[in-house]
Parts: C-alpha cells; sequence; structure tokens
C-alpha cells in the first residue's frame, strides 16, 4: 500500500495551529499579568537618610528649621536679598516674623534671642505671588445658599503643593460663572489649548459679542454678518449676575487663614452688558441702587435723631407733663443687593472681559459714565488704546502668551502685539498677568496651566518690560485690583508674612522655590514636599 507523500504534512496542520492557539493565548495571558501589575500602584520605599538626592546648593534652613513654627514665635529670615517690590532691593537683608505679620525688615535689624533663624544666604526672597485668575483649587464644592464659605474650602488639596511650588501664596478664586458665557461654544473642552485656539472659533465667538447676538452667523470667508431676511431682533435681555470671586491664601492643612476676601470684584458673565437693551437695563439697576442708599441713610439720619432728642418739660398748675419735640422715623429702609453696594461705594471694581477695542471703551466709557472703578480683563487690543487707559487708570488683566490675528484691513490697529507689556508700562497702564489657564491639569500641552504664572512673566519681559515691573505684575498688581495692596503684594512692616525663598532670580527659568511662607507658616519645603522633580542648578 502506497503512502501518500503529502499525508504527514496535511495532518500536521491543525496540530500547528493548535499549538500556534494555545502559545497566543499563554502569552496573551502573561502580557495582561505583566500589564496588570504595571498598572498597580506601587509603595515608596521610605527615603533614608543617607540615600536622599544631594543637593549642592547650601542648605536654605538649619536642622532646627524642621520644626513646626508655634504661635507667638518669632521667624527670622536672615542674609537673603529682598525684593521689597514697593521700594529698592534689600541685599542680604532680616525679615521678622510674627503671628502671620511682618513686624520688621531691613539690614540693620536686631534678631530676638529665643528666634527662630532660618538662613537665606546667597538666596532671593520676594513676596508670594499673587494669581488673578483660580479655580478648581482647595475648594470641595461651590457654597450655595446660606452655606459659609469656608465650608467649601479643602486645606488638604494636594493641588495646592503644586501652586506653593512655583510661588502662587495667594488667587482670586472663581467660585461660579454667574451664568453661560460666550468664550468657548458648548461642548467644547476646556482644554482645547488655550491660546491656540482656532482662528474661526476666536473670530467667530469674539465677533459675536460685537454684533451684539450670540445666534449671528457670519460668512466663514470674510467673518461678515449674514443678515437674516427677516427683521433684525435686538439683543435679547440678560441679567447681570455676578461671578462669585473669593480671594484666598494657599495656607495647607490651615484652614483658618485661608479665606482673605469673599466678594473681590464684580464680574458680570461675558455678554451681560451687550447691547443698548442691556444697559439700559444696568444703568436702571445702578440708579436704583443708588436711590436706595440714599434713603437707607436718610433712614439712618432719622432714626439717630429720634434716639437723641430730648423730651420737653411742660407746666400747667400744679401738674406737669413732659412730651418729646423729637419725630418718629418715617423712611423706611431698602433691601440693596450686597454686590452692587460695594461697587457703587468703591469698595470693589468692575471686572468684565473685553478684548477688542470696541468693547475695551465701550466697557470703560460706561463705567466713568455710572461712576464705579473697572479693570478689563483678557484686553488683547488694549495695546491700541494703551495712552487711553492709561490717562483713565484703568487696569488690565493681561496673558502675554494670548494671540490673536488682526482684522483684515486693520492690521495696525487689531490683533494682539508681542510688546504690549512694554506700552503699558510706557503709558502708566497698570497690568496684571494672568495664565492661558487658570487651573491646575495636565490636559493639553504642559506650562500653559495655573503653573505657568512665573513664565507669563518671564514673556512679559520678552515683550518690553521690566523684570521689576513683571514682578510687580505678579505681586502688587494684583493685590491693588482687589483692594488687598495694605495686606499682600509686597514685604514691608505691617503686611501678612507671604514669603517665598528662592534659589535665584524670581524670573529665571532654572529658578526653584526653596520654601513658601503663608501666614507666616512654611506651607510648602522643596526638599521636603518633592512635588517637582529637583534639579542641581549647574
Amino acid at each position: 500500500m502506497k503512502t501518500n507523500p503529502n499525508h504527514s504534512s496535511f495532518a500536521s496542520v491543525p496540530f500547528a495551529i493548535v499549538t500556534c492557539l494555545i502559545a497566543t493565548f499563554v502569552c496573551g495571558c502573561l502580557t495582561t499579568q505583566t500589564f496588570a501589575q504595571e498598572k498597580r500602584p506601587r509603595r515608596r520605599p521610605p527615603v533614608k537618610t543617607e540615600d536622599a538626592p544631594k543637593n549642592t546648593d547650601k542648605a536654605t534652613t538649619e536642622s532646627k528649621d524642621s520644626e513646626p513654627q508655634r504661635d507667638g514665635e518669632v521667624l527670622a529670615i536672615v542674609g537673603g536679598d529682598i525684593h521689597t517690590v514697593s521700594g529698592p532691593v534689600i541685599r542680604q537683608g532680616t525679615i521678622l516674623v510674627k503671628d502671620g505679620k511682618i513686624i520688621e525688615v531691613g539690614q540693620t535689624v536686631a534678631i530676638p534671642e529665643n528666634a527662630k533663624i532660618m538662613d537665606a544666604k546667597g538666596k532671593t526672597v520676594t513676596p508670594g505671588f499673587v494669581a488673578i485668575s483660580m479655580s478648581r483649587l482647595a475648594v470641595r464644592s461651590t457654597p450655595t445658599g446660606k452655606d459659609k464659605l469656608a465650608d467649601a474650602f479643602d486645606p488638604f488639596d494636594r493641588n495646592i503643593k503644586y501652586a506653593l511650588g512655583v510661588g502662587i501664596t495667594t488667587g482670586c478664586m472663581e467660585l461660579s460663572t454667574g451664568g453661560r458665557g460666550f468664550r468657548r461654544r458648548a461642548g467644547e473642552p476646556e482644554a482645547l489649548f488655550s491660546g491656540l485656539e482656532k482662528p474661526a472659533v476666536e473670530y467667530v465667538t469674539e465677533s459675536m459679542l460685537d454684533y451684539g447676538d450670540e445666534n449671528t452667523s457670519l460668512c466663514p470667508c470674510c467673518g461678515l454678518p449674514i443678515l437674516p431676511t427677516e427683521p433684525i431682533t435686538p439683543t435679547p435681555p440678560r441679567t447681570a449676575t455676578p461671578r462669585k470671586m473669593a480671594v484666598i491664601k494657599l495656607s495647607y492643612g490651615n484652614l483658618d487663614a485661608m479665606l482673605v476676601k469673599e466678594n473681590a470684584f464684580y464680574s458680570p458673565s461675558p455678554g451681560a452688558l451687550n447691547g443698548a437693551l442691556n444697559k439700559h437695563n444696568w444703568r436702571i439697576a445702578i440708579k436704583k441702587t443708588k436711590e436706595a442708599i440714599a434713603t437707607n441713610e436718610k433712614a439712618d439720619k432719622e432714626k439717630a435723631a429720634a434716639a437723641n432728642a430730648k423730651p420737653s418739660t411742660k407746666t400747667a398748675g400744679s401738674s406737669s407733663s413732659s412730651t418729646s419735640t423729637a419725630k418718629k422715623p418715617t423712611t423706611k429702609k431698602v433691601s440693596v443687593k450686597p454686590e452692587l453696594l460695594a461697587l457703587i461705594k468703591g469698595e470693589t471694581v468692575m471686572r468684565v472681559r473685553a478684548n477688542s477695542v470696541t468693547e475695551i471703551r465701550d466697557m470703560v466709557n460706561l463705567a466713568n459714565e455710572l461712576g464705579y472703578g473697572i479693570v478689563i480683563e483678557g484686553g488683547i487690543e488694549a495695546w491700541a488704546i494703551a495712552q487711553e487707559l492709561g490717562a483713565g487708570e484703568v487696569g488690565v488683566i493681561y496673558t502675554p502668551r494670548q494671540r490673536r490675528n488682526p482684522r483684515d484691513g486693520f492690521e495696525k490697529t487689531s490683533g494682539s502685539f508681542v510688546e504690549s507689556p512694554k506700552l503699558f508700562q510706557e503709558t502708566g497702564v497698570p497690568f496684571a498677568i494672568a495664565t492661558l489657564s487658570n487651573s491646575i491639569s495636565m490636559n493639553g500641552l504642559a506650562g500653559r496651566d495655573l503653573t505657568s504664572l512665573p513664565l507669563e512673566a518671564a514673556f512679559a519681559v520678552r515683550g518690553g518690560a521690566s523684570e521689576r515691573q513683571a514682578l510687580e505684575a505678579v505681586t502688587m498688581a494684583p493685590a491693588k485690583m482687589m483692594g488687598l495692596d495694605d495686606r499682600i503684594g509686597s514685604i514691608e512692616k505691617g503686611k501678612d508674612a507671604d514669603i517665598l525663598i528662592l534659589n535665584g532670580a524670581p524670573l529665571d527659568y532654572r529658578t526653584y522655590v526653596e520654601q513658601a511662607i503663608v501666614a507666616g507658616k512654611v506651607s510648602y519645603d522643596r526638599s521636603k514636599d518633592r512635588v517637582y522633580p529637583v534639579y542641581d542648578r549647574q
């Protein structure tokens, strides 16, 4: 019987297939197990003292500085170059801190015997940076109704350490949006590379504000509005609901020191003051508030007059009676919204988003007409009218890396300008620096979130501003806009002890924050917290 020569190879085919399947299954299981092991969080072994990375820099503090500071104890920061911001640089100076306040600063300061010494020789000392725009940091939830604002704070939020690691000790926290804005379309992710928005989205969004109607369709070629065949409807009325903004300190682990100011600005939602009808309603609201203030003052005067009036005595024969000549108060008090009351009294200023020249002038003229202070947020084209803003002392919250292409035919008076910080400085426009994204996030490109605040200040120097002016734009300037320059923003006697110890120039990209002192206590230590990769400066 002859054997088929192909029989053996044909019979081995199923066997080979089965073998391959089994091998694939086994490899898959091993790969899955290995992947699971890699994804499983590993505990970092405790770092021994001898295994800790060595730092070539001189130690910033002595061994006793690791002990927590006690209340009533004096902290002496000795030997550093102190950038006071409000005055000259004090070389190898001394700062005395007690109970969260700066009690003395200078070169010839007597140090108490029992003071805790912090050696800052060879280091740079600056006030803590102030973030004028901050969100989703140190807050668990947005307070509503009668809930206390402090109840929503989270002093143990890990993101606080990331902010302190770049020098941010105080920030203006946006707690709510105050209504839907027009900055981005609904459904668009916020991490659309802030500052690198698609020109169509950026241009169309701002054009919708310029033309006063969010439903206005624009031609994709020229950007002009496409007029409908029906009668054009006016801008729908909107209520100028202010966004909740509070100033907080990033005092890690210390809830009592966090809240600084509840109503930092009166900030209406974007588009709330656009259109003739919305402006008319806003004028009426301001007028009614002023009338209510006058009515309440009159009621207080009548009440005080009635309380201070003396009774007069009349004698008729043998009987005498005492009567009062004071009139009973007839004016009743009227309820006033506290946000509007603070705005009209000058306790806060309006913070409104405006980017084009038309928008900026419109908002500034409205503020001058109604008599309240104003700060422009965004201000991309503010450079074109810098002299007007400087003459009116109108502040600008500016992001140096924000870009916008000029409009066709208006190339010399529209769009962003890289030398805007230089023009602001030359014309006396007070400006504070904000980041492209006001939260801490790993989404999008690195270096564009809240932790890039010192980097934005460095870009302001690239735009022509001096280093001193750029440092002021992240310290004293935002403090003045929030009405807190008597507490934060500079190193002066009597101010809050929010102090940074740096290992180099404040705006150098190689500089690290060695320690951050918030409310008089060390809230961040580079060598211990290790929230950022630590490299020795070359």
